[in-house]
């Protein structure tokens, strides 16, 4: 079960709610791209989309805060969409500074990002 490597950016904006984009260079050939691999380009801005709201619900201020999916890297033989999610989450919580508080994990069922238990 091969892991995978997402890179994001955020960006604030006042006034604009806060969520997930995917700003993948269409012409950049070493990402995942929506049109040849669709699940894991959906798996991406999950994955971020979870990270985004599991830190929200540490208590930390998201809004106005914009994820931007720059680079999906996987290994299109046998990188899973779970593979996919949990990296996304794992890089928006380093883009916040708070990957020490989020744990990544894998086994049968596939890869997972979640807060640490206290």
């Amino acid at each position: 079960m091969a892991f995978a490597e997402v890179r994001v950016e955020i960006t604030q904006a006042e006034g604009a709610p806060s969520g997930v984009v995917w700003e993948v260079d269409a012409r950049d050939g070493t990402s995942a791209q929506p049109e040849w691999e669709p699940e894991l380009t959906r798996a991406a801005v999950e994955g971020a989309t979870i990270g985004l709201q599991a830190i929200a619900d540490m208590g930390l201020d998201v809004s106005a805060r914009t994820i931007h999916i720059t680079w999906v890297g996987m290994n299109v033989v046998d990188t899973e969409a779970t593979a996919v999610r949990a990296a996304a989450c794992a890089a928006t919580a380093d883009a916040f500074g708070l990957l020490d508080r989020f744990e990544l994990s894998g086994d049968a069922q596939g890869w997972r990002c979640e807060p640490r238990r206290r």
